[in-house]
């Protein structure tokens, strides 16, 4: 036996029971209405479970286990076709079909779902899914928390209270098509729900004025939800509607569904639900107001159709574990290998070591061979340095070529290419001739943009040996090598 508190959590009021729960019986002991202070701020978790905390002192509970219900109109309830699936492969498809239909992320919403019954030649299954965002179920653990209680379940108060009527239900016989209509009114909420074949198949909540008044809007909610049942269930026609309260509950109401629908009414009240026992004097409070939280502990006492749990929510069935027979196949398996071990083990070693040997001797042949190729390596690290520092004198004379870019204004006499010294890849000499002593210091200019030369600029001199072209020039340029051109 298990001992548990119970509560329908609301912005401004709390409603809920102690209660011992086994194996079919919710053994109630205790039931409470606290009003929560407009001092407290519906934003301060916290500080609602610290007030919680006090209150219940007051009411001296002793029940550390806490199911809180919310009210329908907190969670988002709506119906999937999936494909015809088995029951362990559902809850993944089920998933990922919310994922696909979600406009926000699935990983911000916890998600629990109800199967409904196959219907008759369809290739799919119908749900019922629910979800709610994960920052509320993260603000009801830190009001349990701060109230010294463990959360155990989190659940939806109209499915819970539909859970209560599917147990009455399952007493009734039934024909096909007949549905059944449970109404739980909550002061200005109502919360209203369908059943067939004792299955919960739409759920919804409204919001009516205070202080009463006709019930011509919840009549309305009632017959929006058949059209929307139509659809699955064509040839449904209703035939009871439980009203959920004490006796004197909703009278009115209940008159009003009568006469619209032409249905049986019938009266359920939460704290005389099938397994409930009354170990207490009920606060005197309406009796609606109770229906989620004792519907979740009659489903932590009996199996029934129509339980949500956002804690615990339907995941694939776990397949049987064989893990004991694996560990003793296992056990057999380690003691034969044992036996093989030991005789196996020297003739490994012996391998082994023989294997270091070799190996050992191998590492010693190939250090002698290196030390003996050490001066013919250098002697190609030589080699390799003086081919790679040679230079290139056709791609030189082209490039200078280039840079010269033959004109009718100067001709070159000589070009005479050299080895360099330590910080420079070679040498060019040129001399030859030009027209006037401007087209000398253009040529000269063109020269100096190139970062890879250094040139050396002589006097200019009027030979006269030539009278087209009667200014001799000389050229002086050395190449530099690449590593001093970078660090300039």
């Amino acid at each position: 036996m298990s001992d548990f508190l119970a509560i329908d959590l609301e912005p401004h009021r709390i409603c809920g029971i102690e209660a011992s729960v086994e194996r079919g019986s919710v053994k109630i002991r205790k039931s409470f209405s606290l009003a929560v202070p407009e001092s407290i701020s519906v934003d301060d978790p916290h500080g609602l479970g610290e007030w919680l905390k006090g209150e219940l002192r007051r009411e001296r509970t002793s029940a550390s286990q806490v199911c809180i219900s919310l009210p329908r109109e907190d969670v988002s309830v709506r119906h999937l076709e999936t494909p015809d699936v088995s029951d362990d492969e559902l809850p993944d498809l089920v998933r990922y079909q919310s994922a696909a239909k979600s406009t926000i992320p699935l990983d911000q919403l916890t998600l629990d779902f109800l199967p409904l019954p196959r219907r008759t030649d369809s290739s799919v299954r119908d749900v019922l899914v629910s979800t709610v965002h994960q920052d509320r179920i993260k603000r009801l653990r830190t009001i349990s928390t701060a109230a010294g209680l463990d959360l155990q379940s989190v659940g939806v108060s109209s499915v819970a209270t539909a859970g209560i009527v599917a147990l009455e239900e399952h007493r009734i016989d039934h024909s096909d098509g007949e549905i059944v209509v449970v109404v739980a009114q909550h002061g200005e909420r109502v919360e209203i729900s369908i059943l067939a074949d004792g299955h919960l198949h739409f759920t919804h909540s409204t919001q009516v004025v205070a202080g009463g008044g006709p019930p011509t809007p919840i009549l309305a909610e009632i017959s929006r939800a058949f059209v929307a049942l139509q659809k699955r269930l064509p040839d449904s026609r209703v035939v009871r509607c439980w009203m959920v309260g004490s006796p004197d509950e909703n009278t009115e109401l209940g008159d009003a569904i009568r006469d619209r629908f032409h249905c049986d009414i019938r009266k359920l009240d939460p704290f005389q639900g099938q397994g409930v026992t009354l170990g207490c004097t009920p606060v005197d409070d309406p009796h609606c107001s109770f229906g989620g939280p004792i519907g979740q502990l009659i489903s932590h006492s009996l199996e029934v159709s129509c339980a949500v749990d956002f804690l615990n929510p339907r995941r694939p069935a776990i397949k049987k574990d064989y893990s004991k027979h694996k560990k003793l196949a296992v056990v057999a398996l380690v003691a034969l290998l044992f036996i093989g071990l030991f005789g196996y083990r020297s003739v490994a070693v012996a391998s082994l070591e023989e294997k270091v040997k070799q190996a050992t001797k191998d590492e010693k042949d190939q250090k002698g061979l290196l030390k003996e190729l050490e001066p013919q390596v250098k002697v190609a690290e030589s080699v390799g340095e003086w081919a790679s520092s040679r230079v290139n004198w056709l791609e030189e004379a082209d490039a200078l070529a280039g840079t010269i870019d033959g004109t009718e204004r100067h001709y070159l006499t000589k070009l005479q290419f050299g080895e360099g010294t330590r910080n420079e890849r070679g040498t060019v000499t040129a001399a030859g001739h030009a027209k006037e002593r401007f087209d000398v210091e253009g040529l000269n200019a063109e020269l100096m943009q190139r970062t890879d030369l250094e040139v050396n600029a002589k006097p200019i001199k009027n030979s006269g040996r030539d009278g087209d072209y009667p200014q001799q020039f000389d050229l002086d340029l050395k190449l530099k090598n690449k590593q001093t051109e970078t660090s300039k």
